[in-house]
């Protein structure tokens, strides 16, 4: 899976859950900006570790904070590092 395949597939998993965002999401949205509160953000990140295959650990959950960073992880992770 390209980043490109990730940030829409991860831009998806956004609207679906924060269905009532207002903004436009792109790859350099934060979630801040949106208007995600953390609870969302977690609901957010489950979904990203079952759509994944993959678990999020505790201490990188605060460095996610756009879309984008959730991309980079997931490229990061998949590459081994």
């Amino acid at each position: 899976m390209t980043r490109d395949e990730m940030l829409a597939e991860i831009i998806n998993l956004t609207l679906r859950t924060a269905p009532d965002l207002e903004a436009e999401v792109t790859p350099d949205s934060s979630f801040e900006e949106l208007g995600m509160d953390s609870l969302t953000r977690i609901d957010l990140l489950a979904a990203v570790e079952k759509a994944f295959s993959l678990s999020v650990p505790d201490e990188k959950v605060g460095d996610l904070l756009r879309v984008s960073d959730v991309a980079d992880f997931l490229l990061a992770h998949k590459a081994g590092v």
